[in-house]
C-alpha cells in the first residue's frame, strides 16, 4: 500500500472510531479518504479491491441507467418503500459494475475461497455503496431520505472494526445502515437501523 494510502486508511479509522460525529459530515468526505472523485453518471469511480487499494474509473450507459431509473417508477410512496427500492437498485448497480471492472465474482463478507475475482472489504463495499446512492440522489430518484456519511463500529463497540454506507429518514431523522459486505456481489444488501448494526446486527447469525 502506498504511503498516503496507508496514511489516509488510519487517518479514517481514527475518525470513524473516535466517536466523532458522523451525522453532519457529508458522505462525499469518505470518499476523499480514498480519492473517489464526485460521481457523475458518465463519470464516477468505484473500489476494485480490499481497502480501496485499486479504483476503476467508469460510465454508466444511457440503456443501463434507463433500467436503473425503472426500479424507481412509479415513485416511492412511503420511506419504507424507497428503502426497499434502494436495495434493489444498489444490487443491480453492483451487477452492472461488477462486469466492467471485473468484480463480479465478489464473495459475501471477506470470503475469497473459490473467489475468481478481486475481494472487496467492508470498507471497499461501503464507498461503493455510497457512490451508488450519491448518484441516486443526485438523480432525483431518493425522495424520503439523504445519504449520510458512512458508519462504523469496532472496539469502542467491543466488536471487530465494520464500515457501512447509511441514509438518514427525513421525515422521522431515523439513520438506517446499508450493507452490502454480507452478501456477494449483486445481492440485495441489508438494511437495519444504525443503531442495531452498531449492536453487532449480523444477518447469518440469530439476533
Amino acid at each position: 500500500m502506498r504511503l498516503h494510502s496507508f496514511a489516509s486508511l488510519l487517518l479514517l479509522i481514527w475518525a470513524l472510531g473516535c466517536g466523532c460525529s458522523t451525522t453532519t459530515r457529508a458522505p462525499q468526505l469518505y470518499l476523499s479518504h480514498f480519492d473517489l472523485k464526485q460521481p457523475q453518471i458518465d463519470d464516477f469511480e468505484t473500489c476494485a479491491a480490499a481497502g480501496c487499494r485499486k479504483r476503476s474509473r467508469l460510465v454508466y450507459s444511457e440503456s443501463e441507467w434507463h433500467s436503473l431509473r425503472a426500479l424507481f417508477q412509479p415513485a416511492p410512496t412511503s420511506a419504507a418503500e424507497e428503502r426497499e427500492r434502494l436495495l434493489v437498485a444498489i444490487a443491480a448497480m453492483e451487477t452492472i459494475i461488477g462486469e466492467k471492472n471485473g468484480t463480479s465474482g465478489d464473495n459475501q463478507m471477506n470470503q475469497r475461497r473459490g473467489s475468481k475475482s478481486p475481494q472487496l472489504d467492508c470498507i471497499a463495499e461501503a464507498a461503493n455503496t455510497t457512490v451508488a446512492l450519491l448518484l441516486l440522489e443526485k438523480e432525483g430518484l431518493i425522495h424520503h431520505h439523504r445519504v449520510s456519511y458512512p458508519q462504523h463500529r469496532g472496539f469502542v463497540h467491543l466488536r471487530f472494526p465494520h464500515n457501512t454506507a447509511a441514509v438518514f429518514e427525513l421525515e422521522s431523522g431515523q439513520h438506517f445502515a446499508i450493507d452490502s459486505w454480507f452478501f456477494a456481489n449483486g445481492e440485495q444488501p441489508i438494511c437495519v437501523p444504525v443503531d442495531k448494526w452498531k449492536a453487532g446486527y449480523n444477518p447469518h447469525k440469530a439476533d
